[in-house]
């Protein structure tokens, strides 16, 4: 793991465990439903940077590798189905065939998406 990303996940995953055992008290102590509620959303989008920076991590090494190397498919594939149920990606559901796509226009300044399709006007 990249050592940057690795502190960051380490500090975002205590931060998270001492938000929940202060939730798991809230509801030892029977506070308001909602307070609880507020609190656990909060844990939860704690849990959900974690994720971005494993992503980050995942990405910048081992999907890299893998597509240098020529195999990258099956670990976007394996990427995709990991994060079927996350909140914070869209859903990726396959698009026809995979070779069949438009090229990419990644760091062109063109997205290949049009204004209607981007949702733009």
């Amino acid at each position: 793991m990249i050592p940057e990303y690795k502190k960051d996940a380490s500090h975002r995953l205590k931060a998270a465990i001492g938000h929940l055992k202060a939730v798991s008290e809230m509801v030892d102590s029977e506070r308001y439903c909602v307070d609880i509620m507020k609190q656990l959303a909060a844990v939860q989008a704690s849990l959900d940077g974690v994720q971005q920076v494993l992503l980050k991590n995942h990405l910048s090494t081992c999907v890299t590798d893998a597509i240098l190397a020529g195999s990258g498919e099956s670990l976007i594939t394996e990427l995709v189905s990991a994060l079927r149920y996350s909140k914070g990606i869209p859903s990726m559901e396959p698009v026809g065939n995979a070779g069949s796509a438009s090229p990419c226009h990644c760091g062109s300044g063109e997205t290949g998406i049009s204004p209607v399709e981007g949702g733009t006007a």
